[in-house]
């Protein structure tokens, strides 16, 4: 797919790794449409997803959808110490927002000769180790299949990367109150940009329909 002239949605692209891939997108020569509960637009509820899909319609798309918005509870806590509120809140933002999201650009996209849609996982979906919020992890890796299960869906592409621990602030925050033993131990950080080239290589390659691109930290990407 050639990205000029294409309207992208980008979810959670107000900060972060998102804001990267939308100003990436947008260099590239796409109308970006962000969507960001910073800027009052919720994914997670039928009248923000309403009014997302309403903006990218008024700009002529969407052609292109990045389910990049996620995290978890609002508490902070996981399963069991959160409440079943904050981890079913959890759930909807990283795996049934990303889902209704698509769902609804399907048949757009399907009208305007097809589309390309690109779930952001995490590393936390592929391990078999405890982890600090077990909904973020499941939600995850349901994200993973769900992306492999509807690979091509009526003209439109579904990949799904899945990036390690990405060198945002919070991250090299973290890492700097680590001991030297325990930084020693972690592969490195994966810069933003490089998230947003595998981004952009999956919406552009025709060939990666359901692929699932694995990003570690000093090592170059590979399909699973």
């Amino acid at each position: 797919m050639d990205i000029r002239h294409r309207v992208a949605i980008v979810t959670g692209g107000a900060s972060g790794t998102g804001r990267v891939i939308a100003s990436r997108l947008s260099d590239l020569g796409a109308t970006v449409i962000v969507a960001d509960i910073a800027d009052g637009t919720d994914v997670t509820t039928d009248a923000g997803r309403a009014e997302i899909l309403d903006s990218a319609s008024r700009a002529g798309g969407p052609h292109i959808l990045v389910n990049n918005a996620g995290g978890w509870s609002p508490s902070g806590l996981g399963f069991p110490d959160a409440s079943p509120h904050d981890w079913r809140t959890a759930l909807e933002l990283n795996l049934g927002a990303p889902m209704a999201l698509t769902q609804l650009c399907l048949p757009i996209m399907a009208r305007l000769g097809g589309g390309a849609v690109v779930n952001i996982a995490s590393e936390a979906a592929l391990g078999d180790e405890p982890y600090g919020s077990p909904e973020y992890a499941a939600a995850k890796a349901g994200l993973i299949r769900f992306s492999t299960s509807v690979a091509q869906t009526q003209g439109v592409r579904v990949n799904c990367l899945v990036p390690g621990w990405i060198g945002l602030d919070r991250a090299h925050a973290q890492v700097a109150a680590l001991s030297p033993a325990e930084q020693a131990a972690l592969p490195p950080l994966i810069p933003p940009e490089e998230v947003a080239d595998a981004v952009v290589e999956m919406i552009a390659n025709d060939a990666l329909a359901g692929k699932v691109a694995v990003l570690e930290g000093g090592r170059p990407r590979r399909l699973r």
